[in-house]
């Protein structure tokens, strides 16, 4: 099996089915929403839920509401990111940010209703019983709530230098959403506790070393590839490990994180090669 093939043409599925039924011309909220569906991303979050699908003996097509459900989080994330009020970013994935786009209200209530919309596709998604709807609902809640993801951002802003504080902002702002995209996966998969408990810590790892390789490529990146501006993190005072730790550390720590993770996915019983190299794909890169 060619692993770039397979994970090209489920990105396309995908793709296919973030915008299905959004119609740009119905009015500004929802052009706005398509907009920030249409420009062209790396798709990862729904990439490692199918691919895990398949790699524990599933269907990726049956979970592909769920798959865009985590993808419809990311960037309702991405473009309250983004907002003014927080990074204050002009350019995502090389095109004009939404509040660049539209403007700052209608930026802000894209997020929110791609955040409203997510929880819809999880109600819809026809390939899990109710209980496992409501199951990998909790399961995502914990990822991206106070404990997760918004609370990692808060922390992002509050930061002032204090470098310890590096690791605990990485996992939660990050990583939590990545740990629980895997063990939701495994959850409703119905999969032992042992490969649970196994996928829960590789989703750790590699979600952490997916923002240190972000932190590399803040100091070290091609803003042509990477699609949005560089070298901020340095002159936002920034928590980038890569600034406070250097980078030979930072590298250092992707190699121990991505090993870690290999080792957990091979006590899993992981060995569909998409997904390992979805895996490598995640923390080596220039994009």
């Amino acid at each position: 099996m060619n692993s770039e093939a397979y994970l090209t043409a489920l990105e396309k599925r995908v793709q296919e089915e973030l915008i299905r039924g959004l119609d740009p011309v119905a009015g500004t909220l929802e052009a706005a929403v398509h907009y920030a569906l249409e420009v062209k991303g790396k798709r990862l979050r729904p990439l490692i839920m199918l691919s895990l699908v398949e790699a524990l003996g599933g269907k990726p097509d049956q979970f592909l509401d769920l798959a865009c459900s985590v993808e419809y989080i990311h960037t309702y994330s991405l473009i309250h990111d983004d907002h003014p009020s927080m990074d204050n970013d002009d350019f995502r994935r090389g095109q004009p940010t939404v509040h660049r786009k539209f403007n700052d209200a209608i930026a802000l209530l894209a997020g929110d209703t791609l955040l409203t919309m997510a929880f819809e596709k999880i109600s819809l998604c026809q390939g899990l019983s109710t209980d496992s709807r409501v199951g990998f609902m909790q399961t995502i809640t914990r990822c991206i709530g106070t404990k997760g993801m918004a609370g990692g951002q808060a922390l992002d802003l509050e930061f002032n230098g204090k470098k310890e504080m590096i690791s605990t902002i990485h996992r939660m702002k990050t990583g939590a959403l990545i740990q629980g995209i895997m063990v939701g996966t495994a959850e409703f998969m119905r999969q032992s506790q042992k490969t649970i408990r196994a996928l829960e810590r590789a989703g750790r790892e590699i979600g952490s070393a997916f923002q240190l390789a972000d932190d590399m490529l803040d100091v070290m990146g091609d803003e042509e590839l990477v699609g949005k501006k560089l070298h901020k993190d340095d002159r936002n005072l920034s928590p980038n490990a890569a600034i406070f730790y250097g980078v030979d550390y930072v590298r250092a720590e992707i190699d121990r994180s991505y090993r870690v993770t290999m080792d957990e996915l091979k006590r899993a019983g992981v060995r569909f090669p998409p997904f390992l190299k979805l895996m490598h794909m995640m923390v080596y890169r220039k994009y």
